[in-house]
């Protein structure tokens, strides 16, 4: 007799409010990615086109488009409901404080089992509009709460009433295949660059909690110092904050070498041409980038901000440094440029992010709870 499968004939309904890109969204597309591998029906519910809606499109799952804004939109509610009816959704998977929310009320009015993801302190802001209603919903209607980092979890807890049982801790993953080829681009010759330059590069859109205005500074100190150490920054660049840091950079005695190079889709093949890795924030729930320049095998430079302290053990797999110090990321810099330092770190590095933050390992948590919960 044919053993039954435990995925098959089970449909996941996923949410995410945001269009993206970003490092929250980025983990949502490669969860899906390896979820269409699988024998689960997944069906994806996002507010409007974008960058998301492509990349679910290019992994061959054709989207449902909702408009979910404001607070609490009832006309979303209702077509989330009718969506689940039709669809006979076992699973409803949502990621972010707003389709969160959303999610555990669709979860409670049509007892589905669901799952809430949150990515970082953003999550968690109090100046978040009635955040105490928001996490009284969802301690509510989610039957299990994800939690990227340690630290996050601690968060989520001190900030609401979410139950602690309901709490489970599962790290972001990576895909290793990803950083193992030549790269397609040459980031020197793109840059004109000479070619005995070091290029420290940073992932991450230009936010507040990026903590940029720190790498501004310590690029301008690192003008004089050593001029052929280049900084490049990939992310989509928030206008206003933007503005700001071209100011800054504008203020310098000597312009810095800072090349801002906006949202790219080829990160992995810039993080295989740097020699360092800097991830600057001064608030991080979990650092994605952090983990993709490990895999990618250069020395990583990360700040106590959170999510890093559970990625980098100091000294040994990366070099963790104060909030808010550019003569810290100063000193670091021109510590990582000694060759046998450099090489000791990314052995250990790469070890450590293959076998604690890989892809495989974040399928198999949420497989584990995708099976638990439509038991």
């Amino acid at each position: 007799m044919k053993r039954p499968n435990p995925d098959e004939s089970k449909t996941i309904l996923h949410l995410i409010d945001t269009t993206g890109p970003g490092g929250a969204e980025t983990v949502f597309i490669n969860l899906l990615s390896e979820l269409v591998r699988t024998r689960f029906r997944n069906i994806v519910v996002l507010r409007g086109e974008g960058w998301v809606a492509d990349k679910v499109r290019s992994i061959g799952i054709t989207p449902v488009l909702i408009d979910s804004k404001g607070s609490f939109n009832l006309g979303y509610i209702c077509a989330l409901r009718r969506l689940l009816v039709q669809e006979r959704v076992n699973l409803i998977h949502a990621h972010l404080l707003g389709s969160n929310v959303y999610g555990a009320l669709v979860a409670l009015l049509s007892r589905t089992p669901m799952i809430a993801t949150f990515h970082g302190a953003v999550d968690v802001a109090a100046r978040e509009r009635f955040l105490g209603a928001k996490f009284f919903l969802i301690g509510l209607g989610a039957d299990k709460i994800v939690c990227v980092s340690k630290r996050l979890e601690t968060e989520l807890g001190d900030r609401s009433r979410l139950p602690p049982t309901k709490l489970k801790l599962i790290y972001n993953g990576v895909d290793p295949r990803n950083y193992g080829g030549k790269a397609r681009i040459d980031l020197r010759r793109e840059l004109g660059l000479a070619p005995g330059a070091t290029v420290v590069v940073s992932i991450g859109n230009i936010r507040p909690a990026k903590g940029y205005e720190f790498l501004v500074e310590a690029a301008v100190r690192m003008r004089d110092q050593e001029p052929q150490t280049h900084f490049v920054v990939v992310g989509h660049q928030k206008e206003a904050l933007f503005r700001q840091l071209l100011h800054q950079v504008a203020q310098a005695p000597n312009p810095p070498r800072i090349h801002w190079l906006g949202f790219r889709e080829d990160v992995a093949d810039i993080l295989q041409q740097a020699d360092i890795f800097l991830l600057p924030s001064v608030s991080e729930g979990f650092s994605i980038s952090t983990v993709e320049a490990m895999m990618a095998g250069i020395p990583v430079i990360a700040t106590c901000s959170g999510g890093p302290e559970e990625i980098i053990n100091n000294q040994e797999t990366g070099v963790l440094i104060p909030v808010k110090d550019a003569s810290a990321i100063v000193d670091a810099i021109q510590a990582l440029k000694a060759p046998k330092r450099r090489q000791s770190l990314v052995e250990k590095a790469r070890l450590v992010a293959s076998e604690k933050f890989s892809l495989a390992a974040m399928l198999k948590e949420y497989r584990g709870l995708y099976q638990q919960l439509m038991s």
